[in-house]
């Protein structure tokens, strides 16, 4: 297991710098952003997993009356991991719930492996987030003694919550077409959810149903190079592009420079939008500053609570799936949304 002495080493930072970023108290001690992305980047890379066990408040005597086993994407990014588990502690101390969580991760696709008997046995509750779909397959023909919630995933089986992607792809198109832009784009990492897809077939469909044309869809890794590198050949090789949806927030930071090399002004020349998931606030101090589709993670996963506490205290209550809001938050990268209204007489 990846130790906090071992990301600082490979930070060049101190053991304490390292606790109090995991710990999300960054800004509270007044540690970079640009810090705190080198370090949770590193700790992504190391494979490092937040140890949550014990974070729900305790009954006394120091027992739990119910243990929750979050099964979590392995190779899912730090920075959501953490905006995520901030949701899960805030729900679970400030209603007092008596919750011990533990966090196992698996790999896509291997969800059955990762459900050992002797966990399930051990919980009393089950979160599991951004299920693929042969992981979707073994749920639905699976049967469980404990409550399961599902995260990014709709089932008539399970309860769950999800973003709101039909939104989160429609809207930047939406919002394009309200500035009269013709030539959109859409840059993407390849989809580790379910969601994804859905958001970008949304931002295509939606283009062309109002009259932008088809958009381009340029994929890369998830790096700050690889963004750059797709970013670059789509500016070359269609440089009549003015507006482009990044599909993650990372993708449109590592791109940035893309543009700065071509002399693209914003929003004159080019507008951008991301999927706004990070917690490390350098969207709010890059050049541009980026305008994004806020995705309130810390309210998602507290309604995850919400949900696995209702199924916990009434068994036998129904499913029941939850849809989260998201918002636009302009910046220089893309002014406001001004709807364009229909014209009557």
């Amino acid at each position: 297991m990846v130790t906090i002495k071992e990301i600082a080493r490979a930070a060049n930072v101190s053991p304490t710098t390292v606790s109090l970023i995991l710990n999300r108290k960054s800004k509270e001690r007044k540690i970079s952003p640009l810090t705190e992305k080198r370090v949770l980047e590193i700790a992504e890379r190391m494979g490092y997993l937040p140890n949550l066990q014990a974070v729900g408040l305790k009954k006394a005597g120091n027992l739990f009356a119910h243990r929750i086993l979050i099964f979590w994407v392995a190779d899912s990014r730090a920075q959501v991991m953490m905006r995520f588990f901030r949701g899960l502690e805030e729900n679970i101390e400030n209603n007092n719930l008596p919750y011990e969580v533990l966090l196992q991760s698996y790999r896509p696709g291997q969800l059955h492996h990762a459900m050992r008997n002797e966990l399930l046995l051990s919980c009393h509750g089950i979160i599991v987030c951004n299920p693929s779909e042969s992981d979707m397959e073994f749920l639905d023909g699976s049967s469980f003694p404990r409550p399961l919630i599902l995260y990014n995933r709709y089932s008539d089986k399970y309860s769950g919550v999800v973003m709101d992607d039909h939104t989160i792809g429609s809207l930047p198109a939406e919002i394009f077409a309200s500035h009269s832009r013709k030539h959109p784009a859409v840059v993407s990492s390849p989809p580790t959810f379910n969601g994804m897809n859905i958001r970008l077939n949304l931002f295509a469909y939606t283009c062309q149903s109002l009259g932008m044309g088809e958009a381009l869809i340029y994929r890369c890794d998830i790096s700050p190079r690889s963004s750059y590198d797709a970013t670059l050949r789509l500016l070359q090789e269609h440089p009549e592009t003015d507006c482009i949806f990044y599909l993650r927030e990372e993708l449109a930071l590592g791109a940035l420079r893309a543009f700065s090399e071509k002399g693209i002004r914003f929003p004159d020349d080019m507008e951008l939008i991301a999927v706004g998931d990070s917690s490390l606030g350098i969207s709010e101090v890059s050049s541009p500053t980026l305008s994004v589709v806020h995705l309130p993670l810390e309210q998602t996963a507290s309604e995850i609570v919400n949900l696995l506490s209702m199924h916990l205290y009434a068994p036998s209550c129904p499913a029941a799936s939850t849809v989260i809001s998201v918002n636009y938050v302009p910046r220089e990268s893309c002014p406001p949304y001004t709807p364009r209204e229909d014209c009557t007489t």
